[in-house]
C-alpha cells in the first residue's frame, strides 16, 4: 500500500501538468514582482507604493511580494519545480540508458540476429532476388530520408549512442538552473550605490542607498571596494554612442585594482561573483567646513540627482550635517546644481554652480546662496563652509551572486541538450532478405524514436510497393 501511494505521488510530481503549472506560477510571480517595488517598508519607494495602493498592500505584504524572490511561497514553488523537473529528468535518463543499450546491440547486429528477432516482415515478389530486395529496400529508405549502410547482407541505419542524451541533458540543465536560482535567492545581494568620481566606497551595507540581501549572504566574506575613476557624458566605443558612462574599478582589501573598465548598457563589469551595471548619474558637490582659524575639520560629498519635476532640474540625495569640532550636529546642508534649459528640455549646465541651502536643526532656513567652486560662505557659529568642487557621480547597480557561474553553466548545459534534442536523430533500422517456406521475405527491425522524417506506416507501405516485383521507380 505504501509503495502504491509513493508511486502515485512520484507520478504526480513528475507529471507534465504539474511542471507546467509551476512554471506558470513562477512566471506570473516574476511578472508581478516587476510591478511591485522590492525592499523593506523603510525603503521610500516601497512606502510610497504602499501608501498609494493601500487597498492591496496588506495582500501584497502577506504574500511577500515586496521581497518576491526571497518569499517563502516563491521558494516553495521553485523547490517543487526543481523536484518535478529532477524526477522527469531521472525518468528520461532511464529511457536514454535503455535506448543506448539497444543502440549498442543494434550496431553489431548481423543477418542471423535480424532474422531471429524483427518486427516487420514483407513477402517479396518471386521474381526478385535477394540482391534486388536489398537494393530496392535501400533506395526506398533513402527516398524516405533514411540513408542506410550495407554490412554483408544487412542494411543498417543506427544512430550514435550519444544521440539519446539530448532530452536528459536538457532536463538536468533545467534542474541546475532552478537550483542556481533557488540558491542564488538565498545568497544574492543587490543594491544601488552612488559613487562620486574619484571616490572609493567599501562594498558594505552602509555604502548602499537601497539594498536587498538573501538570508545566507555573508557580508563577512566581502573585502573589496568600488571606485569611480572617470565619467564621460558622451562615451563612444566601436563608433557607437554609449551615452553617459562611468569608468569603474573593483579594488581588493589592500586597495589593488582587481578589474577596471567603462560600464554601459550591455557591458557590465564582471569580477568573480560581482556584476556591476550602470543605473543613473547625477552631480556630486564636495563641501568642507573650516573653523575660525581656517583649519578644515570636516569634508563631505553631496550627491545630487537630475529631476524633470524639480524647478532647477536637480534634487539633493539626503542632506549633509554640519557638526562643530566636538562632533555635535548643528546644521543641515542641501546642495543642488541648476540645469540649463534648451527648447524647454533640461540640459547639462555650461557653467556648473551650486545652490547651497543651510537649515537649522529644527528645519528653519538659515542661508541660501549660489556658489562657485572655491567660494566660501560664513556660518552662524563662526565656521566657514566652502564649495570645493562640482563633479559627477554614478549610481551603480551592484549584484553579488556566487551562483552566477553555475547559472551560466546550467544555461549552457540546457542549451546543448536542447540543441541535441532538436537536431539529433534517434533511430534503428535493420533489414535483410531471408529465404523461407513461403519464398523470399524482407525482415526488418524499426525503432523510430526522434527526428526521423518518416513513420512506420509509410515505410511499410512504400516497401510493400517497391517489393511487389515490378520495375516502378519508387523515387
Amino acid at each position: 500500500m505504501i509503495r502504491g501511494v509513493l508511486r502515485k505521488v512520484v507520478a504526480f510530481l513528475r507529471s507534465a501538468g504539474l511542471a507546467a503549472g509551476l512554471m506558470v506560477f513562477v512566471g506570473v510571480w516574476s511578472m508581478l514582482a516587476t510591478f511591485v517595488p522590492q525592499g523593506d517598508i523603510s525603503n521610500p519607494e516601497v512606502a510610497a507604493w504602499a501608501s498609494a495602493h493601500a487597498a492591496v498592500e496588506p495582500f501584497v505584504r502577506f504574500l511577500g511580494l515586496h521581497q518576491a524572490f526571497s518569499a517563502l511561497l516563491f521558494r516553495l514553488g521553485v523547490f517543487a519545480l526543481a523536484v518535478a523537473t529532477a524526477l522527469c529528468a531521472w525518468q528520461r535518463t532511464r529511457v536514454a540508458l535503455a535506448r543506448m543499450q539497444t543502440l549498442k546491440e543494434a550496431a553489431i547486429a548481423d543477418e542471423a540476429s535480424v532474422s531471429a528477432v524483427h518486427d516487420l516482415e514483407i513477402v517479396c515478389d518471386p521474381g526478385l532476388s535477394a540482391t534486388d530486395v536489398i537494393s530496392r529496400t535501400a533506395d526506398t529508405l533513402e527516398h524516405l530520408g533514411i540513408r542506410t549502410k550495407r554490412r554483408g547482407d544487412v542494411l543498417v541505419a543506427v544512430s550514435r549512442r550519444w544521440a539519446v542524451w539530448g532530452s536528459p541533458v536538457f532536463h538536468w540543465g533545467l534542474v541546475l538552473l532552478i537550483l542556481a536560482i533557488f540558491v542564488g535567492g538565498l545568497q544574492r545581494s543587490e543594491g544601488l550605490m552612488g559613487v562620486a568620481v574619484g571616490e572609493t566606497k567599501p562594498d558594505a551595507p552602509a555604502s548602499y542607498g537601497t539594498l536587498r540581501s538573501g538570508p545566507l549572504h555573508d557580508w563577512g566574506r566581502v573585502h573589496r571596494s568600488i571606485r569611480v575613476d572617470a565619467f564621460d557624458t558622451d562615451f563612444r566605443s566601436g563608433n557607437l554612442d554609449r551615452g553617459p558612462t562611468p569608468t569603474v574599478s573593483v579594488l581588493d582589501a589592500g586597495g589593488r585594482v582587481i578589474k577596471k573598465q567603462p560600464v554601459y548598457p550591455n557591458s557590465p563589469l564582471q569580477s568573480g561573483s560581482l556584476t556591476i551595471h550602470p543605473s543613473e548619474f547625477g552631480f556630486a558637490a564636495t563641501l568642507s567646513v573650516m573653523n575660525a582659524s581656517g583649519v578644515e575639520f570636516g569634508r563631505a560629498t553631496q550627491l545630487i540627482d537630475i529631476s524633470q519635476t524639480a524647478t532647477e532640474g536637480t534634487v539633493p540625495v539626503g542632506a549633509l550635517t554640519v557638526s562643530n569640532e566636538a562632533g555635535t550636529g548643528q546644521l543641515s546642508v542641501f546642495a543642488t546644481v541648476p540645469m540649463d534649459r534648451v527648447n524647454g528640455q533640461l540640459a547639462l549646465p555650461q557653467e556648473r554652480v551650486a545652490r547651497v541651502s543651510v537649515r537649522a536643526s529644527d528645519g528653519r532656513p538659515v542661508l541660501d546662496r549660489v556658489m562657485r567652486p572655491g567660494e566660501e560662505m560664513a556660518l552662524p557659529a563662526g565656521d566657514t563652509l566652502r564649495l570645493d568642487s562640482i563633479g559627477f557621480y554614478a549610481r551603480l547597480n551592484i549584484v553579488d551572486d556566487p551562483t552566477i557561474p553555475l547559472l551560466y553553466a546550467a544555461l549552457a548545459v540546457a542549451m546543448m541538450g536542447l540543441t541535441l534534442t532538436v537536431v539529433a536523430r534517434q533511430q534503428i533500422v535493420l533489414a535483410t532478405a531471408i529465404e523461407g517456406e513461403n519464398g523470399l521475405r524482407l525482415v526488418a527491425t524499426l525503432r523510430l524514436w526522434r527526428n526521423v522524417p518518416t513513420n512506420r506506416n509509410e515505410i511499410e507501405s512504400q516497401l510493400a510497393t517497391a517489393l511487389r516485383g515490378d520495375e516502378e521507380d519508387v523515387s
